[in-house]
């Protein structure tokens, strides 16, 4: 003959003053340990550098959008790749510049709606940021409009890219897990260098 199993007791659910003090408890558990973290030297240096990283990334997107010191140059010789027939101009849109300036310099350049090729030795202005020295504008003689490095694209979508995740993370984690602070670094970290490097 086989022998019974015991059978599990039943469970009783929690009290109402039971739960309310058990949830108590789990959040006195979650502040201990979001305070050891804060005390612990890891998360001193990390919330630094990452603080760093978003200045650094905040000047990043300013000197793009804004500030950048100019320098005078002169062409040197120019190629161009040509876009769509514009019919009431009658001409060809030119996307894309290369300009090689007197000094050797060579800048390529996306544009829009240009229709004309700058002459030999016209001057052209040449936009950097202050830190790096880095070309990321062009303004041509002729026109008053910007325009942007083609490297500049690129450097612009990922730092805007890591700056709005970054933030994101921010605003669900707050910087309060390992996992989260890592991320972020990681993050600004690959951004930053993605702009001295490129």
């Amino acid at each position: 003959m086989q022998e019974e199993q015991p059978r599990r007791k039943p469970r009783t659910p929690l009290s109402t003053e039971e739960l309310f003090y058990v949830k108590q408890i789990k959040l006195l558990k979650e502040l201990k340990r979001i305070e050891d973290l804060k005390k612990t030297t890891f998360y001193k240096i990390f919330n630094r550098i990452n603080i760093a990283l978003v200045a650094f990334l905040s000047y990043c997107l300013l000197s793009i959008l804004i500030c950048c010191h100019w320098q005078k140059n002169y062409v040197s010789s120019i190629s161009c790749s040509y876009g769509e027939f514009n019919r009431s101009v009658n001409a060809r849109t030119i996307t894309e510049l290369q300009i090689t300036a007197i000094d050797g310099l060579v800048v390529p350049i996306k544009t829009s709606e240009i229709y004309q090729l700058p002459k030999r030795f016209e001057g052209f202005y040449v936009g950097r940021d202050l830190l790096f020295n880095k070309i990321i504008k062009v303004k041509l003689g002729f026109d008053d409009r910007t325009f942007w490095h083609i490297y500049t694209y690129p450097s612009f979508i990922v730092i805007v890219f890591a700056l709005c995740l970054g933030f994101f993370i921010y605003k669900v984690n707050k910087h309060l897990s390992v996992n989260g602070l890592l991320t972020v670094f990681g993050l600004f970290f690959l951004a930053s260098l993605y702009f001295v490097m490129i």
